[in-house]
């Protein structure tokens, strides 16, 4: 390999780590994030807005890169994504958040496509596959320094830096492209299919919102959801006319021909979103109910990530060795679904961590095998020409699940938490008719109670300079002292003693709002996990799914043919 071709490399693997990176580094900032901007009913859309976006981004961009020379591309890739960063650390809202993130998913979509556009512009198909595995180390770094890198930032810095240090990393990535290579212009000419790339939205985005808002923004029956999803149907049909009808479609169809490809392409779909389920909240319940640091938050999804590597790493080798990839893929597949289950059975608010740890290695062990033999399988089942085609298909029908399966569990998430949180709340929280939507974000709680202490601080001076209305309210407040009580009843104190009466007054009432506070921790913390438990049972169900689609899989033996130099890959 020459310089022009190692410094080129570099540049395209820091945009890589890039886009690798935020997928994990914002998991373990969001409880901190929710704190500071309130939201906790949107948590699952800070991922899910990046997820979509990045979904559509991949084939549009992948497209283009038959179209327009790869440096362009790549550049304009980093430049969106740190665009994104950029306005994601200046947020002041959730909505604004969500709404920037977005943005990043573009260009970390767009970084995934082109990139692989230029491993195979720069190398030879014999070399490829030696460089396209270091895909997989950059992806396994990612993983491992993201979770631990968030809650580092998170707690000695602020939320923002997540956001923020991306910055000097594309600023790297910016130099070695602009400076060290090469245009590689496409190898041939292409159409762009702008009509498969606008109906690809036109599907995605209302089964997304259907998935994200059913059974708690709407119910599932509501004119919206229902509305929403008819959309959708109609938006995949004209999606599949439009790439049927096309001479240079974004997706070949004709794939789903191939039994392996199409059982391949549904378990992944359902692996996808089980996935991320089994990692995105789990920070959540770490934060919140453990009280662990967002630092150690991210240092636990560590063993996890560490055993999905090893799972990966030793079922391939397995496939290998015995030229079969099935008995791996169903042995991944039972394993998983027992830990899913066992962490529903076993996580409570006083389950210890280590139990929690040791049941995230073995899920990780599960989740491993998914990772590498999917996709080899349909490798191995096309024709060489259309290999490229496969491997990117089978990557969007993993995207597109994860995507869906993030919101589907953000609103299990959040719907659990309603009804939980209302099981669980104190008599005189109920009583005092505060906003139960506060309770999901403490920060908002403890504003809102110090306001009501102001407000009856306020009620109390003006009681007794003899304000009856006052009076009357002050009598009516179940949580206020009966020896205060009856001291209102009675005629107003002399105006000497009423700043001691209004301090002694305000020192019982903090004391009253810390044990409410207490109180309101516990019923949070408890509606948290059983929220929890709700999304693993849920994920569990979709490993169901994905191991039913996985045993249609035809069982066929790897070839051990390779591809001659200069061969295409479609």
């Amino acid at each position: 390999m020459n310089r022009t071709k190692l410094l080129t490399l570099i540049g395209v693997f820091l945009g890589i780590f890039l886009a690798a990176l935020d997928q994990t580094i914002v998991a373990t900032a969001l409880p901190r994030i929710v704190q500071d901007l309130g939201g906790m009913d949107k948590y699952a859309w800070v991922g899910t807005s990046y997820l979509l976006a990045s979904t559509i981004a991949v084939p549009i961009f992948g497209r283009l890169s038959d179209l327009v020379s790869s440096r362009t591309l790549l550049l304009w890739a980093v430049i969106i994504f740190l665009t994104g960063s950029a306005l994601s650390g200046l947020s002041n809202s959730m909505d604004q958040l969500i709404a920037y993130r977005a943005i990043q998913g573009v260009g970390g979509g767009a970084l995934f496509a082109v990139a692989t556009t230029t491993i195979g512009l720069l190398f030879s198909p014999r070399e490829r596959g030696r460089y396209q595995g270091l895909f997989g180390a950059v992806f396994a770094l990612a993983s491992v320094v993201g979770p631990w890198l968030g809650g580092l930032l998170t707690d000695h810095l602020s939320w923002h830096w997540v956001f923020y240090i991306n910055m000097p990393v594309g600023a790297l990535a910016l130099y070695f492209i602009i400076v060290h290579m090469p245009r590689l212009q496409p190898v041939s000419s292409h159409r762009f299919d702008l009509g498969g790339a606008v109906t690809l939205a036109l599907w995605t985005v209302p089964l997304l919102l259907a998935t994200s808002w059913g059974g708690h923004q709407y119910a599932w029956t509501s004119p919206q959801i229902l509305g929403l999803f008819a959309g959708a149907a109609l938006g995949l049909a004209i999606f599949y006319w439009v790439e049927t009808h096309t001479v240079e479609p974004l997706f070949d169809l004709t794939l789903l021909k191939n039994p392996v490809f199409r059982w391949a392409s549904v378990a992944l779909f359902f692996f996808g979103a089980a996935f991320l389920s089994a990692m995105f909240f789990l920070p959540l319940y770490l934060i919140q109910v453990k009280g662990i640091s967002a630092t150690l938050s991210g240092l636990t999804i560590t063993p996890l990530t560490l055993g999905a590597i090893i799972g990966a790493i030793g079922s391939g080798q397995l496939a290998s060795r015995w030229g079969r990839y099935k008995p791996m893929m169903i042995g991944g597949m039972v394993w998983l679904l027992g830990n899913l289950l066992l962490m529903h059975w076993i996580i409570r608010v006083d389950t210890p961590l280590w139990q929690v740890l040791a049941l995230m290695v073995s899920m990780g062990l599960g989740l491993g095998p998914g990772m590498p033999l999917f996709t080899l399988a349909v490798q191995n089942a096309v024709p060489p020409e259309r290999l490229g085609t496969a491997s990117s298909a089978t990557q969007f029908f993993r995207q597109i699940g994860s995507t869906i399966g993030i919101a589907l569990m953000g609103a299990v998430l959040a719907a659990s938490l309603q009804t939980q949180l209302t099981a669980n709340l104190p008599a005189q929280f109920r009583e005092q008719k505060v906003d139960i939507s506060q309770m999901r974000d403490p920060a908002a709680f403890d504003k809102a109670m110090e306001q009501k202490l102001n407000e009856t601080l306020e009620l109390l001076d003006k009681a007794l300079s003899g304000d009856e209305a006052a009076k009357k309210e002050l009598l009516a407040n179940p949580l206020l002292d009966e020896r205060l009580k009856e001291m209102l009843a009675g005629p107003p104190p002399p105006a000497a003693y009423k700043q001691m009466i209004l301090s002694k007054v305000r020192q019982v009432m903090e004391e009253q709002l810390a044990t409410l506070k207490a109180k309101m921790a516990q019923a949070l913390n408890e509606a948290i996990t059983e929220a929890m438990r709700q999304v693993y049972l849920y994920a569990a169900v979709l490993v169901i799914f994905g191991l039913l689609a996985t045993l249609l899989i035809p069982d066929q033996r790897l070839s051990s043919k390779t591809l001659a130099p200069g061969s295409a890959l479609g």
